[in-house]
Parts: C-alpha cells; sequence; structure tokens
C-alpha cells in the first residue's frame, strides 16, 4: 500500500489506534480518486468507508482487509468531500462473484470403493478416518473437482469427491491453493493436512488440507 504522507495525517482531525485489525463486509458503494479507491462497506451492523489503494471492485462483493489507520473528518480534495470517518487499509481480499449454478459438481452417489484411488493415492473416507495421525503430513487424494471458490482469505479452497463416504453421506475434502482447477476435473491433489482448522468467520474444518497442488 502506498506510504501515507505527512499531509493527508495532518489532514485527518483525529486518527484511532486500530492499526493491524481485520474486518470484512460487503461492498456498498465505490469511489476513484487521488489514486485511490474508495468502498463503501456494510458489516451488516454499520456502513463505513474504506480507503485502499486503487483497484477495481464490483458493487456486492464480499471483501475483508487490514486496517492501517482511521481518520475523521478526512477530507478528499480529488473528490471534493468530506468524510466524517474513513479507514485507510491494505492487503485487501476478496470473493470473486461467482454464481453457484454452474460452480458445483457433486457427487451424490456413494461408493465403497474410489473408482479414480491410485498406488500414491488415498480416498476421501481414509483421510477423514485417519486425520489425527495424517496432521501435519503431506498426502495425496485423487478425485473429482466439485466446487471451486476463488479468492477466498487470499486463497481459492477446492473441494474434491471420490464417492466414498462415512455413512450415508459423500464425503469430501476441502484443499486451499493458490491454483485453481475447474469444477469436474479429475486430478491428484497433493499438500498438508491440517485438523481441527479455524480460520475464523465461521470457516471451521475438521480436516482440510493446505498449499495444495493439482495435477490431472
Amino acid at each position: 500500500m502506498k506510504k501515507f504522507s505527512i499531509a493527508l495525517v495532518t489532514l485527518a482531525c483525529s486518527l484511532a489506534l486500530h492499526a493491524g485489525d481485520v474486518f470484512e463486509g460487503t461492498v456498498v458503494d465505490t469511489l476513484n480518486g487521488g489514486g485511490y479507491t474508495y468502498l463503501q462497506i456494510d458489516d451488516t451492523k454499520k456502513k463505513y468507508w474504506v480507503a485502499v489503494e486503487g483497484t477495481k471492485v464490483e458493487k456486492g462483493t464480499e471483501v475483508r482487509f487490514t486496517e492501517e489507520l482511521r481518520a475523521k473528518n478526512f477530507e478528499s480534495k480529488s473528490l471534493n468531500r468530506t468524510f466524517d470517518e474513513i479507514v485507510f487499509a491494505s492487503n485487501l481480499q476478496y470473493r470473486t462473484q461467482v454464481p453457484e449454478k454452474g460452480n458445483l459438481a457433486l457427487i451424490n452417489e456413494q461408493v465403497k470403493e474410489s473408482p479414480y484411488k491410485q498406488n500414491d493415492t488415498m480416498s476421501v473416507k481414509e483421510a477423514w478416518e485417519k486425520r489425527a495421525s495424517l496432521k501435519d503430513k503431506t498426502i495425496a487424494i485423487r478425485g473429482k473437482v466439485v466446487k471451486a471458490s476463488p479468492n477466498i482469505l487470499g486463497q481459492n479452497w477446492i473441494h474434491i469427491q471420490d464417492g466414498t463416504g462415512e455413512g450415508s453421506d459423500v464425503g469430501r475434502i476441502v484443499f486451499t491453493s493458490k491454483e485453481l482447477p475447474k469444477v469436474g476435473d479429475i486430478v491428484t491433489a497433493k499438500g498438508v493436512v491440517s485438523v481441527d482448522k479455524d480460520f475464523g468467520s465461521g470457516y471451521f474444518y475438521k480436516i482440510i488440507v493446505q498449499n495444495a497442488t493439482f495435477s490431472k
């Protein structure tokens, strides 16, 4: 993020020391000026403005960001507008608007043995059953990409199924990655296992595989 100038700080009538705090919400309005993008955020409790280095963000986008400083009665000369309060932020992350329809290819019929398993891979069911002993270990699962959610908390979230599961449920394993395979692809997904992982904001997983790579 751009270095804040002394002039910018001087313009602020008062600063709140919240630097480093992480916030999230939905963008309901945007403005651009002076090299910055101003985002009006709705976090369900209130609406407020955030300034980030110039970028394009669509209305309705869910975002997450880190506060650098907060200013009251901040005047933007480029917009010819004074904000009652504004948060200057960095590390902007957002959820790409991908319709659920066409982004899901769930396997609903359970099988006893995975049709995709190879000698060097395990099934989804095996990973679930052995998750405690697999913690911090690298595993590989071959299966079908049934959901791919890009750009959540700075990562892509890939759901893999192979038809196996516990009880009457067809299981799936979530992989986080910088890569983004397509829904419907049959891939070998490889990464490091975490158990009882809590990312905050409702993202809790009994098993999740991180820093994953994918090969066909």
